[in-house]
């Protein structure tokens, strides 16, 4: 029989013990080696925390922290595009007078060969460098890129004189100012403008994509996630938006869906009362001058009362708490500006406006709110869609 190690007995008896081992007679291990399996056991423990603690950050941390998740119908699924390979007439979009002309430019023309062009880009306005990046994967990494904001006087008109390049690339209003300003003599390709054509940029030379889906498309996503058997009422500021609002409504009521309307002045307490003994989903169209900010505060407070779901025009407003909007992706848009600029270098542009609609939208779904209605959307059931998920 082995002789047990010195020291190793058992605290109950007194029995030599060999390491590890339960005692013989009153089934009992030492002490030692209970410490032992303690010890592994916290061990053990303190690993799992530190993994879920790092889980826990990335989930919490990054740049992109409230970044939109997008889905495409099924699993592994494309977007489908908006338009067609050939021109469409001027859309309006949901904003005072402005129109897009739908055009799946992607398809019909090839990128711009071996062109170089200067991309003027904002940390402002698109923070995470999606239009760059886009406009990069479909043209080629040789593009060299500013960022508005690091300029100085007299910078973007040096760096054109040094690079010479065949056009220039802007992101933001001010950027294209910027550009029209320092290299007004250079073919212009823009995006995330309001209004460019009140801004002066839809001319000889200049291209651009609005931010803006127009109202087709925009009421087909809003129609694929606000509840399928609740009227709707649309409301609607005077003026300019008046005719494509009401053009929506008649769209949701050749869907099959009871449709209310209302045109909303600044008095809206009677307003709301009447709309929400008749529709149980609204749909908002804010235009900033009418349905401004606090006007718009006023029926998504009315909503949320009511445990109405709130649908709106763009992406904005869905951040600010209502249920879906619609929106574009930005860097989809760059890819778009790519094929757009081969087009231009062609001279293959079709006649009359150059502001063109995004080719792909999306339903955008503020999920936070989703789950404060009782919500669950199989998002397999959803044409395409961008998912907001705060923590």
């Amino acid at each position: 029989m082995t002789k047990a190690r010195e020291g190793r007995r058992c605290p109950v008896c007194d029995t030599p013990l060999p390491p590890g081992s339960f005692c013989p007679h009153c089934r009992t291990r030492p002490a030692q080696n209970r410490s032992h399996k303690a010890s592994w056991m916290l061990a053990a423990g303190a690993l799992f925390v530190l993994a879920a603690l790092i889980f826990w950050v990335r989930q919490l941390g990054g740049e992109d922290e409230h970044a939109p998740r997008e889905f495409s119908g099924a699993a592994g699924a494309q977007p489908v595009p908006d338009a067609t390979p050939h021109p469409g007439d001027p859309l309006a979009v949901p904003f005072g007078e402005e129109k897009c002309v739908p055009w799946h430019v992607s398809e019909a023309e090839a990128p711009p060969g071996k062109a170089k062009y200067l991309v003027l880009t904002s940390r402002i306005v698109d923070p995470n460098g999606l239009v760059l990046s886009g406009f990069g994967t479909e043209c080629g990494e040789r593009h060299p890129s500013l960022i508005l904001e690091q300029l100085k006087p007299g910078d973007l008109g040096a760096a054109i004189s040094k690079l010479k390049p065949d056009g220039v690339v802007a992101v933001g209003k001010a950027a294209c100012l910027r550009a029209q300003k320092e290299a007004g003599e250079l073919p212009l390709l823009y995006t995330h403008v309001s209004d460019p054509r009140a801004a002066g940029f839809d001319g000889p030379g200049r291209v651009g994509v609005t931010p803006w889906v127009p109202f087709p498309p925009l009421v087909d996503h809003l129609l694929d996630v606000l509840p399928r058997k609740k009227p709707i009422a649309v409301f609607y500021p005077p003026g300019p938006l008046a005719q494509p609002a009401r053009a929506a409504a008649e769209q949701i009521r050749k869907r099959g869906r009871k449709v209310s309307v209302f045109e909303v002045s600044k008095d809206i307490d009677a307003t709301l009362e009447k709309a929400a003994g008749e529709a149980k989903a609204w749909i908002v169209f804010p235009d900033r001058e009418i349905i401004d900010r606090k006007l718009f505060n006023r029926i998504q407070v009315a909503a949320e009362q009511a445990a109405i779901p709130l649908g709106v025009s763009d992406e904005d407003h869905v951040r600010w708490g209502s249920l879906v909007g619609v929106g574009p992706d930005s860097h989809r848009i760059g890819r778009q500006l790519c094929h757009l600029a081969g087009a231009l270098s062609r001279d293959n542009l079709p006649e009359g406006s150059h502001v063109f609609c995004p080719e792909y939208s999306f339903a955008v779904i503020n999920n936070t709110v989703a789950e404060k209605l009782g919500y669950m959307y199989d998002l397999n059931n959803v044409k395409q869609a961008k998912l907001y998920k705060w923590h």
